[in-house]
């Protein structure tokens, strides 16, 4: 069996992901573990928590590449039983390193977005944002084929990303063809999506006021859970992987949040 240590499949990644293409607020990169540690086998999952480190190393699997920052808000304290100490001392214990591929995949020109638009099928797409050290952009807008309700580009959104639930806020009746997207928390690229003729936007976590600027700007909106939207790239990110090293990469199921739908 081929093994690699954690450093060098991390330069790997970074050859096509560059961290230069993180937000500055951001906390991609190596960020749990031994860079000199052997790998054999690599988890891919949404989120860094107890549960994907276990399951990563019930696999064989020495690094657990994810999209959320395993460390984002800054620790003043790691003290049990706080979640975040628990996927520490699970990583540290189960020898599993922990890589964060978060805004360097958002921006990247095979990252979230543009999988995300493929998989609705979306033509001539480019970013809503424009790009920033060499990496695509952020956000992605695009055409549809032929025009369609807010109610049946919303079942093609449900069925392509593999959503649980939506909610839809617009007009019913209006041809949408323009389509913006921004995976995750996306409501800041709004106003540019207005500004760039979009007929809807969808993204997750939108807040009350961005709803209403929305609802008076005249734009439609399609509102998805943040986990389960990003979770629909996470093949892609798998690929890519395997693309640049010559170890078993393993999507772990799924362990987001996903709504209870009543």
């Amino acid at each position: 069996m081929i093994t690699m240590n954690a450093g060098d499949i991390t330069r790997k990644i970074e050859e096509r992901l560059p961290l230069e293409w993180s937000e500055d607020w951001d906390n991609s990169g190596f960020i749990i573990g031994d860079p000199g540690a052997p790998v054999e086998k690599i988890a891919v999952s949404l989120d860094s928590t107890e549960e994907s480190v276990s399951s990563s190393a019930r696999r064989g699997c020495g690094m657990l590449v994810v999209h959320h920052p395993a460390i984002f808000i800054p620790l003043k304290k790691i003290v049990m039983p706080q979640p975040a100490a628990k996927m520490i001392r699970s990583a540290l214990a189960e020898g599993v390193s922990v890589y964060s591929a978060h805004t360097n995949w958002d921006s990247s020109p095979e990252g979230v977005n543009v999988t995300l638009s493929r998989l609705l099928g979306l033509s001539d797409v480019s970013p809503i944002m424009p790009p920033h050290s060499g990496a695509w952009g952020l956000g992605a807008i695009g055409g549809l084929q032929s025009p369609a309700t807010i109610g049946e580009l919303a079942l093609r959104v449900k069925e392509a990303w593999g959503l649980s639930t939506l909610l839809t806020y617009g007009d019913n009746a209006a041809p949408l063809s323009k389509i913006a997207l921004c995976g995750g928390a996306g409501s800041n690229l709004l106003q540019p999506a207005i500004s760039l003729g979009a007929d809807v936007f969808i993204t997750a976590d939108v807040s009350y006021h961005y709803l209403l600027h929305a609802q008076l700007s005249r734009i439609n909106l399609i509102v998805v859970n943040h986990g389960e939207m990003e979770r629909a790239a996470l093949p892609a990110l798998c690929e890519l992987i395997r693309g640049v090293v010559p170890i078993e990469v393993i999507l772990l199921e799924n362990t987001n949040l996903a709504p209870i739908v009543i």
